[in-house]
């Protein structure tokens, strides 16, 4: 009944039901009706191949197959799009539309259900999605990129993340990653210093110099990774900031020791955080935050949609980044990244409004995928650095003020690694690799510590800073004071001696062992503290009567001289017993 009366029928003729005793558009209608309920066969035999095999998917599913999906499944345009592509005015009948119903309420359109069942029995259910899978990659350059020169990157995480975490946590426990005050992320000079102490090179984004075209822009892509980390441990719940100051959380303490196990666990909540947009890291895609935020989907709700995507993936086998983005769009499952018409941009906000969902979404995954889960050693990569790439995005205006829309335009293949596997929930146990580390240093019986590589990473020396002093450019000394302060502003004497025995090269001598466990002794000397109220007196005689009369020698303690040490929970006891003796407290808690 949506439709108008000449709408109707034009159906009629096309189904072949025309009949000139019928004039109204009611009467039109209730023909319609009774064709689909009698003869739905033939309505079906009148639709377009395409058509059906559209109506065939919506009635297996159980809903309306959008454009994106049914393109993504069968590599060609759904009858929707192609016929939104005709003149308005002139565009031919769509048989479809008479199965298809709007809801007004839930603003949808929807396949009527009282069809679903019969044109589940009518029409065959389509075949499995397949995936296409890249036996080899193409790492012969001048075979497979041509006359660019771009060469292929390949990065792969699984071994490299584990090391790289171990050494981020250490520099969070050293109090040396800072976090500005508005985003939460790590500052330029954080970014650094973990770039520094990465386990491999960051990703290599930069366009050679030698390359570079004649009148290029010189815009940097940027780190990758080295600020990932400083996100990634809060995402995951294994720091969060204190004045500006990331510090570990029990979990991230707990993680020191790399545990499979506590990093998935640290690995769901970051799939559920809706804190970070990895979007945010497109930095050529404005209108993100402000007043425009509101239409922006939750970050933690698009995560946890595409996690449940990629781990039907196959394990270890390559796919193009393509395929990895047509999977995701043929689950039918909402990820969009805006919610509503465009508001995003590029350059300005009048001209360079962006309408393409497809377009965006695909910026998101691609920073998920090589920022995120390439960091925390979940997808193996294959990339180019991204100048003059421009996947996504493409046709919008204004892309020609910047080489790139985002630092991962170059994005490949991916691949799904065991761990990644694991972490997904695609599998139920993992391996971990064997540590094949170099060991750092060896500890000598006279307490000092020899760098056995020549140098540290900025996360190793952090740490040996809190338990050793410097002597030398390659020679430390285990330093008592550095532990106890270390100890006394919160720190761990487990997590010292625990770096000291992984990273030694032989076991600790027994002189060393000795120290430490003496030190660990006197850690525990004191039980306990409470606040206390020390009292004058006129004498020592009389102090040393006072805390040596019955009654009053369990509630104070002879501190020296005429003085009185009373615990601030026991001094109304006291002065009761005091006042016994023929004295009078002078104080009042």
């Amino acid at each position: 009944m949506s439709l108008n009366g000449d709408n109707l029928k034009a159906h009629l003729q096309k189904l072949g039901l025309a009949n000139k005793t019928m004039t109204r558009k009611a009467q039109f209608a209730e023909a319609i009706e009774e064709s689909l309920k009698l003869r739905l066969d033939g309505f079906t035999n009148a639709l377009s191949e395409n058509e059906r095999l559209w109506l065939a998917e919506a009635a297996h599913q159980g809903r309306f197959i959008s454009d994106t999906e049914f393109e993504a499944k069968f590599g060609r345009g759904s009858p929707w799009q192609e016929l939104a592509k005709l003149d308005f005015w002139h565009r031919p009948v769509l048989l479809l539309e008479i199965v298809i119903h709007y809801d007004h309420q839930d603003r949808e359109s929807i396949l009527l259900s009282s069809l679903i069942g019969p044109l589940r029995a009518l029409l065959p259910k389509s075949a499995p999605l397949g995936v296409r899978v890249v036996e080899e990659l193409p790492l012969d350059s001048h075979k497979y990129l041509g006359s660019d020169g771009k060469p292929l990157q390949v990065f792969e995480s699984e071994r490299i993340a584990p090391a790289e975490l171990a050494r981020v946590l250490r520099l969070v426990q050293a109090g040396k990653i800072k976090v500005t005050d508005t985003t939460q992320r790590p500052t330029d000079s954080s970014t650094r210093l973990i770039g520094e102490a990465l386990a491999a090179p960051d990703f290599e984004l930069e366009e050679p110099a030698e390359l570079r075209r004649q009148w290029a822009s010189e815009e940097k892509a940027g780190p990758a990774r080295a600020h990932a980390w400083g996100v990634l441990v809060q995402q995951c719940g294994w720091a969060k900031p204190k004045g500006g100051t990331l510090a570990l959380t029990p979990a991230g303490q707990q993680l020191l020791a790399f545990s499979p196990e506590k990093f998935r666990e640290g690995f769901k909540r970051f799939v559920t955080d809706g804190d970070f947009d990895e979007l945010h890291r497109v930095n050529h895609i404005r209108g993100q935050t402000g007043k425009h935020k509101r239409w922006i989907s939750d970050p933690g709700l698009r995560k946890t949609v595409v996690a449940d995507v990629l781990a039907t993936f196959p394990a270890g086998q390559w796919l193009q980044y393509k395929e990895a983005l047509r999977l995701l769009e043929a689950s039918g499952e909402d990820w969009n990244v805006m919610s509503s018409g465009g508001f995003l941009h590029i350059c300005d906000a009048q001209y360079g409004v962006i309408h393409d969902h497809h377009g965006v979404n695909s910026q998101f995954l691609r920073a998920l995928l090589m920022e995120s889960l390439a960091t925390l050693g979940l997808f193996d990569l294959a990339y180019v650095y991204p100048h003059h790439e421009w996947p996504d995005l493409a046709e919008n205006w204004g892309r020609e003020s910047f080489p790139f829309c985002g630092r991962y335009d170059g994005l490949r293949y991916v691949r799904l690694n065991p761990f990644g596997a694991y972490c997904l929930g695609a599998a139920e146990t993992y391996t971990e690799h064997a540590d094949e580390r170099l060991k750092l240093f060896r500890v000598l019986p006279n307490l000092d510590i020899v760098l056995t590589n020549g140098g540290l990473d900025p996360a190793s020396r952090a740490v040996l800073e809190l338990l050793a002093a410097p002597q030398s450019e390659l020679v430390w000394t285990l330093d008592s004071q550095r532990m106890l302060t270390h100890i006394e502003t919160g720190g761990s004497f487990a997590e010292l001696k625990q770096f000291l025995e992984n990273n030694a090269a032989d076991s600790l001598p027994d002189n060393v062992v000795v120290f430490l466990k003496d030190l660990e002794s006197k850690l525990g000397a004191c039980k306990s503290a409470c606040e206390a109220i020390l009292l004058e007196w006129q004498d020592e005689t009389l102090a040393r009567l006072i805390t040596t009369s019955s009654g009053l020698n369990r509630l104070c303690s002879h501190a020296g001289s005429n003085r009185i040490a009373v615990a601030r929970a026991d001094y109304r006891a006291f002065a009761r017993a005091l006042k016994k003796l023929g004295y009078v407290a002078p104080f009042r808690p």
